[in-house]
């Protein structure tokens, strides 16, 4: 028997700059970055690994494996006698399946943590294990030569990896970057606006019509980019930590980079985790936005139900693998806030079989429902009827296994593909019977926010937040908030928006229960402003003490800054109690039982507010229509 090759590792500290040094080599030479930076505390196990100088290439195809050897120590591995024959050339075309090599490449190894491989799986991995079409690319995966290795602590070592005795002289190999076979175009979306949805609407129909569950589509966006894509991973990962961020340099001229949600597989052992991903809204701005998103992604009935799907079909994946009984769901929902998103994760735990292992876990969950659908066969064909060009990257797996069986794997998921300058950028969602076409365009346009804002291509405002809208405001404002709990707190807000308080100037505020008579240019909030409506012949009533209370408005037409959603919080003593305004009266937002909140009187240079726009617990759009009333009610 051929003896096992036995690698020498030397190790030591790593310090921040030496990483980015690291970091910095992937833009121009071959290897992978594969970070968990992010997700839910105890889910999700904080770590990196960055193969910054990989000792081989094994690109996988549907009918074997071909070989690279990247630097010395590559070549002095193949020089090793278990593994002459990977030596001798490419192993295509003898029976053996991709996976099957893959696992006995390792086993030419004696088992170790340094032992290491890492890459990335296309969409089309789903055939690892059966194998796919000759010629049919199905992966790349690096193996380590020297690599940085981030704990959960924070701490990075450096390992460089040697073969006792073995010469590992030698120039790093450096392919020049495969230019394409035709002129560059100009780069197109799979789908013009709306395409999009009406596919969701023909999915509909094939899942009342099909023995389906559940069906995932996407889309491609394309767009011409000029940074380049490790400045790029650089701005995403800082703007967007997330369980899954991965850069990949393939040494051919292709680039991959992407911040994913979804942390698909753990294993560790015999133990294996799965944490499949779905559902999705914009997260708020602030506390508050934040706090609304995840009522509404809690409260959304379809995602909680697609979640519920992937998690069994993730657990029919897995069964095959794991030893009877002992896959259980862990968590349930658990919620997960990115940058501009937020999430709902489920944890699946169970125990493989004797004689299954990592690459089982790997092939049998390639392609997941979370990205396919439910039955995944009749899934896949309907991929292929409805969506417009082959999904590459999307979909598929970064990767990572060394010598004692450990592996993770996360879904290739917010991820940018570049060549030759082009970025293509592919987003969808999970559907079922009773997916709304419009909220999954939507979604699918969502998930590209944080790629295109690290090319440079969308500007970074903070998600859910309206741009701002422009107002000539008076220079001082006259503030009368007798008896108002939260009048500091108002005189804080007026300051803050660059206003003077003086007895004298022409514009008021008012807050609380003072009245005046015949009101011109006034600004009435919370209390004083129904009592001032009711001055002016608005039925009004006293009702039940409403503080701290927050309500959903909508902008209406008339309402400068366009249409649009916003919370904000309510502190009111009295109710009005009609739902049209008096004459000469416009609204500017109403609540979501269509009860005015903000009410304006142009020719009087009146504005009414129902609620606190002041309040820490309003967002920003409730102190835009403040700005806005400011400056119309402070003109002569």
């Amino acid at each position: 028997m051929t003896q096992r090759i036995r690698l020498a590792a030397t190790r030591r500290a790593a310090d921040a700059a030496e990483a980015e040094a690291a970091l910095s080599r992937l833009g121009t030479r071959p290897g992978i970055y594969f970070g968990i930076e992010g997700g839910v505390a105890g889910l999700h196990p904080l770590q990196a690994t960055l193969l910054h100088r990989p000792a081989l290439a094994l690109r996988l195809f549907g009918d074997g494996v071909e070989v690279q050897a990247l630097d010395g120590l590559g070549r002095a591995l193949l020089r090793q006698p278990a593994l002459a024959a990977w030596a001798a050339g490419p192993l295509r075309g003898t029976g053996c399946g991709p996976l099957a090599l893959v696992r006995g490449f390792m086993a030419c190894f004696e088992p170790s943590r340094d032992a290491l491989l890492a890459g990335a799986l296309p969409f089309s991995a789903h055939r690892l294990a059966a194998g796919g079409e000759p010629g049919e690319h199905l992966g790349l995966l690096f193996f380590a030569g020297t690599f940085l290795r981030r704990d959960a602590a924070g701490a990075s070592e450096s390992v460089s990896l040697a073969v006792p005795g073995a010469d590992t002289a030698g120039e790093a190999v450096h392919e020049a970057p495969q230019p394409s076979a035709s002129p560059a175009a100009e780069p197109r979306d799979d789908l013009p606006p709306g395409g999009y949805a009406a596919m969701v609407e023909r999915a509909v129909v094939l899942l009342h019509e099909r023995p389906l569950v559940s069906l995932t589509l996407s889309q491609a966006w394309r767009r011409r980019v000029v940074m380049p894509p490790l400045e790029a991973f650089r701005r995403l990962r800082e703007a967007n930590p997330a369980p899954v961020t991965f850069f990949v340099n393939d040494g051919r001229g292709e680039c991959l980079l992407g911040a994913s949600p979804d942390l698909q597989l753990v294993v560790k052992g015999r133990s294996v985790e799965a944490l499949p991903v779905c559902g999705t809204v914009a997260r708020g701005a602030g506390a508050v936005g934040e706090a609304e998103s995840l009522r509404e992604l809690i409260d959304e009935e379809v995602d909680a139900a697609s979640l519920a799907v992937c998690s069994d079909a993730l657990r029919n994946d897995l069964a095959p693998l794991c030893e009877a009984g002992t896959l259980r769901l862990l968590d349930r929902r658990r919620v997960m806030s990115l940058a501009t998103v937020v999430h709902a994760v489920d944890r699946l735990a169970g125990r493989l079989r004797p004689g299954c292992d990592a690459w089982d876990a790997i092939a049998g969950t390639a392609a997941p429902v979370m990205v396919t659908g439910t039955p995944r066969a009749q899934a896949l064909a309907a991929i292929a009827e409805l969506e417009s060009s082959p999904r590459g990257w999307y979909g598929g797996m970064v990767v990572q296994v060394d010598g004692t069986g450990d592996a993770l794997a996360g879904t290739i998921l917010r991820a940018a593909a570049v060549r030759d300058g082009v970025a293509e950028v592919r987003t969808g969602g999970d559907l079922l019977a009773g997916s709304s076409p419009a909220r999954e365009e939507k979604e699918a346009r969502l998930k590209t926010r944080s790629l295109w804002r690290a090319f440079g291509l969308e500007a970074a405002a903070p998600a859910g937040e309206a741009a701002g809208t422009s107002h000539a405001l008076p220079s001082a404002v006259r503030l009368v908030a007798e008896g108002d709990a939260f009048a500091a707190a108002l005189a804080d807000c007026l300051a803050g928006l660059g206003l003077g308080l003086r007895d004298d100037a022409a514009l008021t505020v008012l807050a609380g229960s003072r009245r005046i008579e015949a009101p011109r240019h006034v600004i009435a909030i919370g209390d004083a402003a129904v009592l001032l409506l009711h001055a002016e012949g608005h039925p009004a009533h006293g009702s039940e003490p409403q503080h701290g209370h927050l309500v959903r408005c909508t902008r209406a037409a008339a309402a400068p800054g366009g249409a649009g959603t916003f919370i904000a919080a309510r502190s009111l003593r009295w109710q009005l109690g009609a739902r049209k305004p008096g004459p000469g009266w416009s609204v500017w937002a109403t609540d979501e039982e269509r009860v005015p909140q903000v009410l304006v009187h142009e020719e009087r240079r009146l504005a009414c507010f129902l609620f606190r726009p002041e309040s820490l617990l309003s967002q920003p759009a409730a102190v835009e229509l403040l700005q806005a009333a400011l400056a119309l009610c402070g003109r002569n």
